[in-house]
């Protein structure tokens, strides 16, 4: 009986331990592609779903933004609209070049890339994240945790921005007390963003060689037959 409730303890704090290990908050992009050398989910296309991940196990997210940098001077239109929604998000907030979002304390997303030289943006009022009716987990590949959190999903639309956008959301959450407050940003390894084509993953490659292995064999086998 006690090896019993020890291995029931020790499972629930494996989950509790996976489940606060999951940042605050994170951007992930279905069908996107992960890119090492940024730590980014990057997709090429102009349209696309993009979901903000809060964690909302460690605390109430209050104030969560979504901001969108892109290379200043360039120009178009941005519609982030909730999924299944028709009305798309207003614009909260604007910054010229070299300017940087500021969280509800005052201080910037520094070191955050790409804000900085050569960056505008754009940022919206997302609300609070509470909930944790949602399953989440840590979406950087090869990093393990599951937990409950809350997932907001929106369709994207970009028409103009030649050189991509670039997702990053930030604000507070609320210790168990709700009288702590600490300021965060999603990790420079969980941000989001559309451009060029991005590098696909090793393990994407592999797949891909394999399928195209199989077709070039399956070929040669037709035409020898």
């Amino acid at each position: 009986m006690r090896k019993l409730i020890s291995a029931t303890v020790l499972a629930l704090s494996l989950i509790a331990t996976q489940a606060f290990a999951i940042p605050e908050l994170q951007l992930y992009i279905p069908g996107a592609s992960y890119v090492d050398g940024d730590d980014t989910w990057v997709i090429s296309s102009n349209t696309f779903e993009l979901w903000v991940i809060g964690n909302a196990e460690k605390g109430p997210i209050s104030g969560v933004y979504l901001a969108a940098a892109y290379t200043t001077g360039e120009s178009g239109e941005i519609k982030i609209t909730p999924t299944g929604g028709s009305t798309p998000l207003a614009t909260a907030f604007s910054g010229g070049d070299g300017t940087k979002p500021l969280l509800g304390d005052g201080s910037d997303l520094t070191p955050h890339a790409p804000w900085g030289a050569g960056t505008s943006w754009y940022s919206y009022l997302l609300g609070d994240f509470t909930s944790s009716a949602d399953t989440i987990y840590d979406y950087t590949p090869g990093i393990s945790g599951q937990g409950y959190g809350q997932i907001n999903k929106y369709d994207v639309d970009i028409t103009g921005y030649a050189s991509g956008l670039h997702f990053d959301a930030y604000d507070h959450y609320e210790s168990g007390n709700h009288s702590n407050y600490k300021y965060i940003f999603a990790p420079n390894s969980h941000d989001a963003e559309n451009g060029a084509n991005p590098v696909p993953e090793p393990g994407t490659v592999v797949l891909l060689g394999a399928g195209l292995l199989s077709l070039a064999i399956y070929g040669k086998r037709r035409r020898n037959s």
